[in-house]
C-alpha cells in the first residue's frame, strides 16, 4: 500500500486533491498523509516551551475533520487510512527525514498554488516539495463552482458522481 503525501492548509479545497490521487492510483489502495508545514520557533523561550502536542492541533477545524471522514467513507475500498502530520522545519534535509519517517512513496503536487496560512507559524511547503526528488502525482482540485467561491463539504460528496 502506497503512502501519498498531500500538503494541506486545512481547507476543504485541499481535500479536493484526494479525488485526483485516488483516480490516478487506478484501484490500488493508498494511505493519505495530509502534511501541514510549520516553522521552527526562533526564540529560545519559544524553543524551550515547544512541544509537538496539542498546540498545533487547534489549526484543524471540525469541518476539515468531518470532510476527512466523508472521504474515508466514500473511498473505503481505495483509501486505507487518512492521517494528519505536522512537519516542523525549513530545510531540505529535515523534509527528507520527514518523508522517510512517514514512509512516503509519492507527493501529490497541485497544479495551481493557492495556499493559505491558517496559523502564524505556518508556511507554504511548495519550495521544499519542488526541491526534493520524490515521485510526484500531479493533481487538481475537484471544484464544481467558480474558483472565487469557497469550496464546501458538499463538493467532496458530489465529485466524481
Amino acid at each position: 500500500m502506497k503512502n501519498i503525501l498531500v500538503p494541506t492548509d486545512f481547507s476543504i479545497r485541499s481535500l479536493g486533491y484526494v479525488h485526483s490521487v485516488v483516480e490516478k492510483q487506478q484501484g490500488e489502495p493508498v494511505n493519505i498523509v495530509f502534511m501541514h508545514a510549520l516553522k521552527m520557533p526562533d526564540s529560545i523561550i519559544d524553543l524551550l516551551h515547544f512541544n509537538r502536542g496539542a498546540r498545533h492541533h487547534d489549526l484543524i477545524t471540525n469541518e476539515f475533520r468531518e470532510a476527512c471522514e466523508i472521504l474515508k467513507n466514500k473511498y473505503a475500498s481505495a483509501i486505507g487510512d487518512i492521517s494528519v502530520e505536522f512537519f516542523v522545519g525549513s530545510t531540505n534535509a529535515s523534509f527528507r527525514n520527514f518523508l522517510l519517517a512517514n514512509n512516503i512513496n509519492a507527493i501529490a503536487h497541485p497544479e495551481e498554488e493557492s495556499y493559505q496560512l491558517p496559523g502564524k507559524d505556518s508556511f507554504n511547503p511548495a519550495q521544499l516539495i519542488k526541491k526534493c526528488r520524490y515521485p510526484r502525482v500531479e493533481v487538481q482540485a475537484v471544484t464544481r463552482k467558480p474558483s472565487f467561491v469557497r469550496a464546501s463539504i458538499s463538493d467532496l460528496l458530489l465529485a466524481n458522481t
